[in-house]
């Protein structure tokens, strides 16, 4: 659906642009080349494009940290891939795989830090935010790699989830509104905006990996998600039940917090956004797999 917005084609031009113009090493641009033209959903800098219009702006006033957070992304990606021994992304070699370790680790903090340069030309508010997202996705990812070692409960699954994922979705819709506009009611609203949403895609995540795991009868799961801590204590029904409540409700509370804006374009575009990331993923589950056993429970929520 996305793809065919003007703001994905842009976001994806000024990416290639960018990795066109960098002046680095053969090593940094060949494995940047290769990261990058990998695709993607570009969700958060398309939500970041579109929340700078909602919010009185421009694509050109919010296109350095829209960049900015699909780089730091970028580099989690290949990082979280050194980490899990991913071999496989976006039906692409992982860069751990095409290169070797060390390139992986290091073009990541070469990401890293690109990113940051690109949101130094904001205030120092939006400076400090950004810096502080990174060190939140970073406890994120710890929190998950040990997930399957301490105690987690739903208590810590969803401060997962929060600092890991919707972090950064809450920064991408949030940084665009203080860049354009000092209605602080705006930018409260952004926020809740990317944070209810990153929190329901992370859960669809994770419930359509805990289904498909369970119908291959053969991978293992490497974290611990909601759907497993709630078929420990209510079994397996009810633990999708009780997970797709979750994303039904963090989800309309992403829509109702667009309620505050005027009817335009980009709200309209927000809106589909969350559909997009929640409800399309799990009809494109039910559609490839008319045979779960959870199917009934899918169709209902969708």
């Amino acid at each position: 659906m996305i793809e065919g917005w003007v703001e994905y084609r842009e976001v994806n031009r000024a990416l290639r642009d960018l990795v066109d113009s960098i002046d680095s090493i053969d090593e940094v641009k060949d494995a940047l080349k290769h990261i990058i033209s990998a695709g993607g959903k570009r969700t958060r800098p398309v939500i970041a494009l579109l929340s700078g219009e909602l919010c009185g702006g421009g694509k050109e006033d919010v296109m350095n940290v829209a960049l900015a957070v699909e780089l730091i992304h970028t580099a989690s990606l290949a990082h979280d891939d050194v980490i899990d021994r991913g071999v496989m992304r976006r039906n692409v070699e992982t860069l751990h795989v095409k290169y070797d370790t060390a390139i992986a680790i290091l073009v990541g903090d070469w990401l890293i830090s690109k990113s940051i340069e690109l949101v130094s030309i904001y205030s120092e508010e939006v400076i400090r935010d950004f810096a502080r997202i990174g060190m939140l996705m970073a406890e994120g990812e710890i929190l998950d790699v040990y997930s399957t070692k301490k105690e987690f409960g739903e208590k810590e699954y969803f401060r997962c989830i929060e600092s890991k994922t919707a972090s950064l979705f809450a920064f991408s819709a949030e940084s665009a509104c203080k860049i354009v506009s000092e209605d602080r009611k705006a930018v409260e609203k952004m926020y809740e905006y990317g944070n209810n949403l990153g929190i329901a895609y992370q859960l669809v995540d994770d419930l359509l990996e805990y289904l498909e795991i369970l119908e291959d009868k053969k991978s293992e799961f490497e974290s611990r998600t909601l759907p497993m801590i709630y078929e420990e204590k209510y079994g397996y029904e009810e633990a999708v039940e009780r997970t797709l409540e979750h994303i039904r409700s963090y989800s309309e509370r992403s829509v109702e917090s667009l309620d505050y804006f005027d009817d335009c374009e980009s709200k309209e575009k927000l809106l589909k956004m969350v559909e997009y990331m929640t409800t399309s993923l799990l009809k494109n589950y039910v559609m490839k797999n008319r045979e779960s056993e959870v199917l009934e429970l899918l169709e209902k929520y969708c």
